[in-house]
């Protein structure tokens, strides 16, 4: 009998998912509620201008406000910077009161030689300042004097000032104080300030413009917005008794008038300012590169509308004549997620990144645009610049897929030399590293995680060798509450080679021989891919929550997403910029439901936000047989009302805009569309198109409009929409 039964248990088919949500299991994993359970996960080390010292701040799970610690890493010692009785004990003396604990701030301010440190408490009968002049009578110290504060910029010498006025320029000369103008066609939308519709424009503000380090020369770039058109949004709950409407400027992919630049010199003994001629192309952006030193040249980007083009170059601050120094071309265009510029030296050393082999790579040229050798070369890519050591030629740099059997998208910190040689790897560690680098160029902390594995903060010369652990958060906590991983995997792209990395969050309660409807959360990019790589607690999608309702939730990259691979994966969707992440997407989810019949592949949902809100329901009326539901948020689906730099970089000029609006006649499985009314972002006109389009089709759907929610939901409203969604899968994909 026993064996019997076990031979039929061995031919039962895993069950049909009839199940009810499980809303309580939902609400308790919620992102608010996890946050409760958890500590720092990370920390920022805030270094000391004498020394390699530094501190931070943590706290525990629980844990009634911070913890400040400092650390020696020449001793090798990290302590707790604040002993908080002996504080408490001092201040009762001092006040000859029992002092309030709550009014105690510990905000460390350092004395100079960095060998004492400053506590603020703010009491019923002392303030600070007293406690401070107290303090100072009793010690025979002196009180520190602070300057004046003003406004505008002041030359390193301190004898002259620029700043905005009525939209212009003015200089002074603080000897005398005599001003003058140094311009007097500023207008709203075409200003010196550095806010160009500044409603106290009469009265002077801060001005963008730099000195030179030797005070002698001075500039400044100006865009003129003036032509530019705008959107508006509304708010129905502003504080005002009437609904508040805002308009802004904000350019569209092939707008005839869009902002254009101005760049000027000028020299405060001559009291002149000279305009740059910048003529290259029409309509060209302008970025002027920031931390020059030098005093005779500064440097700057000058780029082709199309995206494809650019150019460095150096503008002579005391006669304003301009130079190219390095012509860039890059088809179908420029990867400026990645792409970097440093000017060391004064000039004498570029660096230059640049894709133009098929991987990005960093290039090292001399002031006149000569290129002298490549830094590193190889199927990988060089990322973002961490620090630089100009003394020793040193930088440092992150590289992404250049470990093998690593993940590619995973961070991790290489030091080269200006002249290229051996890159030497110094995070060996196989995680997603973040590095923080001290001033001396002495040491540096890593962070570094993975989806699996729980972070740690650990401090290393930046020679590679390991000194001591600095922070491990608590995590027991959260464990206790009962809270899991979501899970790694790879599957193929649709051209049957390409790896794509995923992860996946199941129901705490999983049993594999159950069948659970599946949903795909989607990002298409260009710019990332939304599958975290770090230790993640709480993703900001809330799908941990999700899958406790009883899903199965999955999140994975496509070709055209994430910059950290190849030109050729970063660049794939060009021209097709609703469309391309699609195939990979169902590909993905056939070759996992193949894989694990715990997954109801007859039952998949699909939802996103923002560019993810485009792709959920293009993917609902390309594939209507496929995606069974959608919950589609702040989703641009016609791209031709949305930002002029993203269309006009990822979808070019020579092919017509795919709008989803196209697609509302394909439409069958049931969808919710989500918008925040006062979105400046991805303006709610996008889901209103597509509203009016599924009107004229006869379509059924569903309509969340957030009031005064901007492209991030906040508050009681991102729990409503959570909420909504919980239930709308619920509803259409269970079966009950």
């Amino acid at each position: 009998m026993i064996r019997l039964v076990l031979s039929m248990g061995l031919l039962l088919p895993i069950s049909l998912s009839a199940q009810s949500p499980n809303f309580a299991a939902a609400e308790r994993f919620d992102a608010p509620n996890l946050q409760k359970q958890l500590g720092s996960q990370q920390i920022v080390p805030f270094f000391m201008k004498r020394s390699n010292k530094f501190w931070f701040v943590a706290n525990k799970p629980g844990e009634a406000g911070n913890t400040h610690y400092l650390v020696d890493p020449d001793q090798k010692q990290k302590t707790i910077l604040f002993d908080k009785e002996l504080i408490v004990s001092c201040l009762a003396k001092l006040t000859q009161s029992s002092p309030d604990e709550t009014a105690i701030s510990y905000r460390p301010q350092f004395s100079k030689d960095e060998q004492s440190v400053e506590v603020g408490y703010k009491g019923q009968n002392y303030d600070y300042n007293y406690i401070r002049k107290t303090l100072a009578k009793r010690t025979g110290q002196e009180l520190k004097s602070y300057p004046i504060y003003h406004t505008g910029t002041m030359s390193a010498d301190g004898k002259w000032l620029l700043y905005a006025r009525q939209h212009n320029l003015y200089l002074k000369h603080m000897a005398d104080s005599v001003e003058r103008a140094l311009s007097s066609d500023g207008a709203e939308h075409f200003s010196f300030s550095i806010n160009d519709e500044d409603a106290y424009a009469k009265v002077n503000s801060p001005t963008d413009a730099i000195w030179t380090p030797d005070s002698k020369s001075f500039y400044v770039l100006r865009k003129d917005n003036r032509k530019v058109k705008t959107m508006t949004v509304i708010n129905s709950i502003s504080s005002f008794s009437r609904p508040y409407v805002k308009s802004y400027k904000y350019e569209l992919p092939g707008d005839k008038e869009v902002v254009q630049y101005d760049f000027y010199v000028g020299s405060p003994e001559a009291g002149s300012l000279v305009k740059v001629n910048l003529d290259r192309w029409p309509d060209q952006e302008v970025e002027l590169l920031r931390n020059q030193r030098s005093n005779e040249e500064v440097f700057l980007l000058r780029s082709k509308r199309s995206r494809d083009e650019m150019e460095l170059c150096a503008v002579n601050v005391h006669t304003g004549i301009l130079r190219v120094v390095i012509h860039e071309i890059s088809k179908p265009f420029i990867n400026k997620d990645l792409f970097q510029v440093s000017i060391v030296n004064g000039g004498k050393d570029i660096l230059w990144w640049s894709d133009r082999s098929g991987w990005g790579q960093y290039y090292h040229y001399d002031r006149n645009g000569r290129l002298l050798n490549p830094i590193a070369d190889g199927s990988w890519t060089a990322g973002k610049i961490a620090a630089i050591d100009t003394a020793k030629r040193i930088f440092y740099f992150y590289g992404y897929g250049k470990e093998k059997e690593r993940n590619p998208n995973y961070a991790f910190l290489y030091r080269a030399g200006f002249d290229g040689g051996k890159l030497q790897l110094l995070t060996p560690e196989d995680a997603n590293h973040a590095v923080f680098i001290s001033p001396s160029k002495q040491y540096f902390l890593d962070q570094y995680s993975r989806i699996d594995l729980e972070p740690r903060s650990v401090l290393r010369t930046t020679g590679g060798k390991f000194v001591q652990e600095v922070y491990r958060p608590d995590f027991s906590k959260l464990y206790a509450y009962g809270w899991k991983r979501p899970e790694m995997f790879t599957v193929k792209a649709k051209d049957g080679t390409t790896d794509l990395y995923g992860l996946m969050w199941k129901p705490f309660d999983f049993d594999p021989n159950k069948k659970y409807p599946v949903i795909s959360q989607v990002y298409p990019g260009p710019f990332t891919e939304t599958v975290w790589n770090d230790f993640t607690v709480i993703d900001r999608y809330n799908n941990t929550s999700l899958a406790q309702a009883g899903f199965i939730v999955v999140v994975m990259g496509h070709r055209g997403g994430s910059p950290y691979r190849n030109a050729a994966y970063y660049k794939y969707g060009h021209g097709n910029l609703r469309d391309y992440a699609l195939e990979d997407d169902k590909f993905g989810l056939e070759q996992l439901g193949a894989k694990y019949p715990f997954m109801d592949m007859d039952e998949i949902g699909i939802f996103g936000h923002s560019g993810g809100g485009m792709m959920a329901l293009a993917a609902l009326g390309t594939y209507p047989d496929f995606y069974k539901a959608a919950v589609s948020s702040s989703g641009n689906h016609d791209n031709t009302i949305y930002n002029r730099t993203w269309g006009e970089s990822y979808q070019g000029f020579e092919k017509p805009y795919a709008l989803n609006q196209s697609l509302a006649k394909n439409i069958k499985g049931p969808l919710l569309l989500v918008a925040g009314e006062s979105d400046e972002n991805v303006n709610p006109a996008a889901t209103m198109r597509m509203v009016n389009a599924l009107i004229l089709a006869d379509k059924d759907f569903e309509l969340l409009l957030l009031p005064g929610q901007h492209h991030t939901y906040e508050g009681p409203y991102k729990t409503y929409y959570e909420k909504r969604k919980r239930e709308f899968f619920a509803k259409y994909l269970m079966r009950h």
